[in-house]
């Protein structure tokens, strides 16, 4: 397949995929959550905060999921910190468990491990460095967030339903020239 055709493919998805995505946060976070903290008398209703002005990765990642992050800081991060790690040594850590929980939610229902989601995550390590050190967070840092959250899962759904097509023998031919065919069975007959 082209890089044209691949840039192509993943630019009609990311859209669709992100506000799928922001539905998704919407429905869980805001209104699921807060309905059943309401039901449970819940009183810490802190769900999220203002990810979408995050200036960082790291920021994004602190603010998204409120309830994540306190267990990850409180379970993980802190012991660590308590053993002695560094801060930053910590909180890779605490990232890369992460990351294997984000790959382990998609390869379980999948049947297959591949480590696209687990290597995407790990990615977003040096993005954060880069959005904290080089572009000190601001709205450059914003920016890297918002493209980094609308690109980054639609080329890990393509990486996944690639090698899922493969892996059942759904694909029939792959060359650099054509689309892909999917591979359809044809009942055999007897005569």
């Amino acid at each position: 397949m082209s890089y044209s055709r691949m840039v192509e493919r993943i630019l009609k998805l990311a859209i669709p995929n992100h506000l799928l995505w922001l539905v998704f946060f919407y429905w869980f976070f805001h209104s699921f959550l807060n309905v059943s903290g309401e039901l449970l008398r819940f009183g810490d209703r802190q769900f999220y905060k203002d990810w979408w002005n995050a200036g960082s990765m790291e920021r994004f990642w602190s603010t998204w999921n409120i309830p994540v992050h306190r267990f990850a800081r409180r379970h993980i991060y802190q012991p660590l910190m308590d053993e002695g790690f560094s801060r930053i040594t910590a909180a890779i850590i605490v990232f890369l468990v992460s990351a294997f929980f984000h790959e382990f939610l998609v390869s379980v229902p999948l049947g297959m491990f591949r480590a696209w989601a687990f290597v995407g995550m790990a990615l977003q390590i040096p993005t954060s460095l880069f959005c904290s050190h080089v572009l000190h967070g601001g709205n450059m840092g914003n920016v890297v967030m918002w493209l980094s959250l609308i690109l980054g899962q639609p080329i890990a759904a393509l990486m996944y339903v690639h090698d899922y097509l493969i892996m059942h023998g759904l694909l029939s031919s792959f060359n650099t020239t054509a689309t892909p065919t999917l591979a359809v069975p044809v009942p055999s007959t007897a005569y």
